[in-house]
Formats: C-alpha cells, sequence, structure tokens
C-alpha cells in the first residue's frame, strides 16, 4: 500500500527558506555548505565522474534557489534536494554516451565526500575491496535501473526508507522489496565468481 508521508518543515529550515526567498544571499550559502556534501556524493555514485558531480551539484542549487518559493514542506528539505539531484544525475546518464564501465561511481574514489560504505556492513559493502572493487562495480552497473537506484540511495547513500521512498516517490515496501531483491542478485552473482 503506498502511504504518502507528509513530513513538516520545522525549526531553522523553515526560517532559512523564508530567508532565502526573501533575498538573504547568506542563508542560501549557508544551505548550499550543509547539503552540498551530500548532492555532490549521490551524484558521484550515479556519474562516476568529478566533474559531472560538480557540475549536478551546481544545477541542484540553481534549481533549488528558483523553485524555493515553491516548496510546501511535504517532505524534509534534504528529500527535496536529494530529489533534485536524482533527477538531474539520473537525466545526465541518459544523455550522455559513455560506457557502461563509468555508469556508477562505486569506485572508492579519494575525492568522494562520504565513504564509499556506511559504518555498518551490508552484504554488498562487506564485499567492496580494492581486489574486488572493479568486479562489484560491474555488477551493480548491470543491475536493473530500478535496484541500482534504491541500492545506492540506501547502502551507499545510507540514506533511510522513509528518504528513499520520498525521493524516488515510491510506497516504502517497493523500496524494501527492491533492496532485498538488488542483495540477492548481487550475492548470487558473487557466489558464482568465487568471492565469497
Amino acid at each position: 500500500m503506498h502511504q504518502k508521508h507528509k513530513w513538516v518543515v520545522v525549526g531553522d529550515e523553515t526560517e532559512r527558506i523564508a530567508r532565502i526567498v526573501s533575498g538573504d544571499k547568506r542563508a542560501f550559502d549557508e544551505l548550499v555548505r550543509h547539503y552540498y556534501g551530500l548532492v555532490y556524493s549521490l551524484a558521484h555514485k550515479l556519474l562516476s565522474d568529478d566533474d559531472d558531480a560538480r557540475e549536478i551539484a551546481q544545477d541542484t542549487f540553481v534549481k533549488v534557489h528558483c523553485a524555493l518559493d515553491g516548496f510546501r514542506g511535504e517532505a524534509s528539505l534534504k528529500t527535496w534536494i536529494m530529489r533534485i539531484a536524482m533527477r538531474l544525475s539520473l537525466t545526465r546518464r541518459r544523455d550522455r554516451s559513455r560506457s557502461t564501465w563509468h555508469r556508477l561511481g562505486l569506485h572508492g574514489s579519494e575525492t568522494a565526500t562520504h565513504a564509499a560504505t556506511p559504518a555498518h556492513q551490508t552484504p554488498e559493502g562487506e564485499y567492496i575491496s580494492r581486489e574486488v572493487r572493479a568486479h562489484v562495480r560491474a555488477q551493480i552497473d548491470d543491475l536493473p535501473e530500478s535496484l541500482r537506484q534504491v541500492l545506492i540511495l540506501n547502502s551507499f547513500e545510507d540514506l533511510s526508507y522513509e528518504e528513499i521512498a520520498q525521493i524516488l516517490d515510491l510506497p516504502i515496501g517497493t523500496v524494501s522489496s527492491r533492496l532485498h531483491a538488488a542483495r540477492k542478485k548481487l550475492l548470487h552473482q558473487f557466489e558464482k565468481s568465487d568471492l565469497l
């Protein structure tokens, strides 16, 4: 059953939005500093390119600035911004003609803002190392787009099911089932390749 979550904007988010809409440049700079790392990291995971990730981050905040006066607080500000970044990144992926090797940035780049794996180990995260990283990246790249998206957002961006549901406009149950399917496929591939 599709549950819509109405998350209310509270506290300093409300004040910051009001200041930005009224033309306060400092407030917008604060918002950019606060969320830039998350936006860049997500774009980098999806695009596997520093320049593309920086461009997507810039485009995201331009879009945020232009659309902020229409933000109604139906999702958290973070989720709303990440949704914009996700859509821009996916559009960039579709529009560019690069090899499958570059379609997913899970190579543990030193320039990435966030670590490639969260503190808690997930089935796919346990096997990412220098020796198997290229193989893992190729396996994840071969996943259907719908499975790859939820896997990146949960296991590599460490977002909650609720945040992923908001970003992708999916029921939480669908997020859960897609994550389960993605991990099952990966583990099956790892077993076949003797990486386990």
